[in-house]
């Protein structure tokens, strides 16, 4: 407000500067300062440091006046650069905080950054798909715009319990939520208010303690990984055996290469040709046409592990298969979609 008030006050000087020149040098001897307009553009390019030369005052007045007005054009002039300047790096910090929001449809949301947020994030940017980030510490902005391209990433700097800041990151329209923090309990307490603020947002949580598995299930998230339970259970399987484990590992990994085999699952759409077929004649097309193997569907939200061969798969169904990363091209054009829900 008070920059205002002097900016208002240094017009009205100026102006009152320029009358006073208009009016003194006017009919003065040798003067080529004839009337208020004059003035006003000789104001004008003493101003922005022109200084064409063509208007000038002779009278002692003037002059004094004139130099007055050629020192606070220094300081308007300054003022005027050191405001744009001020503004710009305002604006691009708020650009750098995620401040002004993206436009980012069916992406997934990170909430919390850790070197699990990392490997997780990375096992997303593999599919292609974006993922937005929403993190409390500045230092980790530069960090994860240097590991993941800018058009397929977004990050904004937010106090994880500001419910209004995720609108920035376009929720309603991302595809899933994983909130990572490093204490079950603050976990816990995040996603109730989260699930009272976006009831139909579809997060996913770990937990350390397995036991705090079913009070994250009756708070209304339906997927919760406790994370001793994983590693233990790869660990069992590592022990009696190893080469079932290690194949299983690489199958939860995304593929990153021609070569690499991973579980993808692709939504049946409109696009794909699904008269009177049977899972098994998907079983077969897949097979045949991509060398991709089918092992499941994913039916009303519900897995069947294995389909009956007579089933007819519908629109909005998913297909589980086994494929490598040179198919998954092939398979994204078949599918019309991405791997993923």
């Amino acid at each position: 407000m008070k920059k205002w008030k002097y900016l208002i006050g240094g017009l009205v000087v100026y102006l009152l500067a320029i009358f006073i020149i208009s009016f003194v040098e006017k009919g003065a001897e040798g003067s080529n300062i004839n009337s208020f307009t004059d003035a006003l553009w000789y104001a004008i390019v003493t101003l922005t440091t022109v200084g064409y030369g063509d208007f000038f005052p002779v009278t002692t007045v003037g002059r004094m006046v004139g130099l007055l007005l050629i020192i606070g054009s220094i300081g308007v002039l300054g003022f005027v650069i050191s405001e744009i300047t001020v503004r710009f790096n305002n604006y691009m910090e708020k650009k750098k905080n995620g401040f002004w929001g993206t436009d980012f449809e069916s992406h997934y949301l990170i909430i919390g950054w850790n070197e699990f947020s990392k490997q997780v994030a990375m096992q997303i940017f593999n599919t292609g798909h974006k993922v937005a980030f929403v993190i409390n510490d500045k230092n980790h902005l530069e960090l994860i715009k240097d590991l993941f391209p800018d058009d397929n990433c977004f990050c904004l700097f937010a106090e994880f319990t500001n419910m209004e800041a995720y609108e920035k990151v376009n929720i309603s329209k991302c595809k899933g939520v994983f909130v990572n923090f490093e204490e079950d309990t603050d976990t816990l307490v995040f996603v109730l208010n989260m699930k009272k603020a976006y009831p139909d947002a579809d997060i996913v949580v770990t937990c350390k303690n397995s036991a705090l598995k079913a009070t994250f299930k009756n708070a209304g998230i339906n997927h919760v990984v406790a994370q001793s339970e994983v590693a233990s259970r790869l660990v069992a399987s590592y022990i009696f055996e190893p080469q079932v484990a290690s194949y299983t590992e690489d199958l939860i990994s995304t593929s990153e290469s021609e070569h690499d085999f991973d579980i993808q699952q692709y939504r049946l759409t409109d696009k794909h040709k699904m008269t009177s077929k049977s899972f098994l004649d998907f079983f077969w097309e897949m097979k045949e046409k991509y060398n991709a193997t089918v092992i499941g569907m994913v039916v009303d939200g519900k897995v069947i592990k294995n389909p009956d061969n007579k089933y007819e798969p519908k629109i909005g169904d998913y297909l589980m298969l086994i494929s490598d990363g040179k198919s998954k091209r092939g398979l994204e054009v078949a599918f019309g979609c991405k791997e993923g829900e």
